[in-house]
């Protein structure tokens, strides 16, 4: 017993000497050896820049490409032994920028709870930060229905296709906003339709001015994501075209002449669906007299359409008439004054004559045809039903008639016309002998 109670006295002694060493070694290792060295790992980064010359400029980090640091520190040892990755922070020093882009900045560490140290090392030393302004923009929004088709005889009306809302307020980064050219919003929804019809979108795409898409970065802030989207569909036709031949003479055969088009037929749409398209489509009018053997016009489509409720959605708007001459010749001949005539006098107080001697003319027609024609073939009318000209002399147009009902005459020449009064006492002369001759 006495043994065991000895052992006991001896081990309260050797704990108590254990004890009292340890507190000397630390007391000689503050006294001795004040700080010490600590490496800590795995330090976020803050982008925060609050208070810097930069963010008092509205600047701000949009990317860096550090997320934590490694640091090495020297300090008190009582105080070292305190610090960690949570009350120490790693900082951008922003210090030094004014203006956005891309910057290199250095990382610098603090502590949290006031503590000071002396850093030897911060790894890795610097980051690549993304600064720039952020914005707040107007765009507008273009639908689009890329698997949306129509069954036959029916379209899209592309021109009415709309989106609500027509805008989007888009939020970020100023050079990110800068780089988007257009706003589409998309369905992706595959149908045939034969009327018209609404959807929501199903995606927005932020398209550049070179038609490449922009990723849509969380940075990127919409203000809206779903859009209404309405498809008008309307009835449509692919139609031919005519050309109307206008101052045909009685009797002649308008089958002889033949033109050749630039394009055969166009595509015509209409909102009304009782509406009947025409087919086919008349271009416009020439007159006989027009048709020379190099005879080319061009007619508008847009303005035949223009009084219409018909819509050209194909890609032509002109279309280009020439003259067949596949078969044809032509051939100059000149009309005394005795081959050409005045009709529809429009003032009987007044006679009217044809003063031009000579007038060349150009005929055409069929190869085997136009060489047996001659001047008695044909009859010039010089026809005043519209004219209400008060000079004595003025000059008119004039229309001919052939005996050959696949002939006709052209010229470039108008005829000069004589009016003159007709005589009072002529007049009432005249109207005596008719009297005299009545009574006998």
């Amino acid at each position: 017993m006495k043994f065991l109670s000895n052992l006991k006295n001896n081990f309260s002694l050797a704990s108590l000497s254990l004890l009292i060493a340890i507190i000397v070694w630390f007391v000689i290792s503050i006294t001795q050896y004040p700080t010490a060295q600590k490496t800590i790992a795995h330090i976020p980064v803050s982008r925060d820049i609050t208070g810097t010359p930069a963010e008092e400029n509205g600047i701000r980090v949009f990317e860096c490409d550090v997320d934590e640091v490694t640091v090495e520190l020297l300090g008190s040892r009582t105080m070292v032994g305190r610090l960690n990755n949570e009350n120490l922070e790693a900082y951008l020093d922003a210090s030094n920028i004014y203006s956005t882009g891309t910057k290199s900045l250095d990382i610098k560490v603090r502590s949290n709870d006031g503590y000071e140290f002396e850093v030897q090392s911060v790894t890795p030393p610097y980051a690549s930060v993304v600064m720039d302004k952020y914005d707040t923009r107007e765009f507008q929004v273009e639908p689009q229905i890329p698997k949306m088709t129509t069954t036959s005889g029916k379209a899209v009306n592309q021109e009415e296709l709309t989106c609500d809302p027509g805008v989007v307020s888009i939020t970020g980064p100023s050079a990110q906003l800068d780089s988007i050219s257009k706003v589409y919003a998309i369905s992706d929804k595959e149908m045939k339709l034969d009327s018209s019809f609404s959807t929501l979108s199903d995606r927005v795409q932020l398209v550049d001015k070179d038609g490449g898409v922009i990723e849509q970065t969380p940075l990127i802030k919409l203000s809206t994501g779903k859009f209404n989207i309405s498809v008008p569909v309307r009835s449509q036709k692919t139609v031919g075209l005519s050309v109307v031949i206008a101052g045909v003479p009685s009797g002649f055969d308008q089958d002889c002449i033949r033109f050749i088009m630039s394009t055969d037929s166009i595509t015509l749409a209409s909102n009304n669906s009782q509406s009947e398209i025409p087919d086919p489509l008349e271009v416009g009018s020439v007159n006989l007299s027009e048709l020379t053997l190099d005879f080319s016009k061009t007619f508008s489509i847009s303005k035949v359409l223009e009084p219409s409720s018909f819509t050209n959605i194909s890609e032509l708007d002109t279309v280009t008439v020439t003259l067949d001459t596949e078969g044809l010749s032509s051939k100059d001949i000149v009309l005394d004054q005795n081959r050409i005539a005045v009709s529809n006098r429009p003032d009987s107080s007044y006679s009217y004559n044809v003063l031009t001697q000579k007038l060349p003319i150009t005929v055409i027609g069929p190869e085997d045809v136009i060489d047996s024609v001659t001047a008695d073939d044909i009859m010039a009318d010089v026809n005043l039903i519209d004219s209400n000209r008060q000079e004595e002399i003025f000059s008119a147009p004039v229309t001919f008639t052939t005996k050959y009902s696949n002939v006709w005459a052209v010229t470039k020449s108008n005829v000069t016309i004589g009016r003159t009064a007709v005589s009072t006492e002529g007049t009432a002369s005249r109207s005596a002998n008719s009297n005299s001759s009545s009574g006998q």
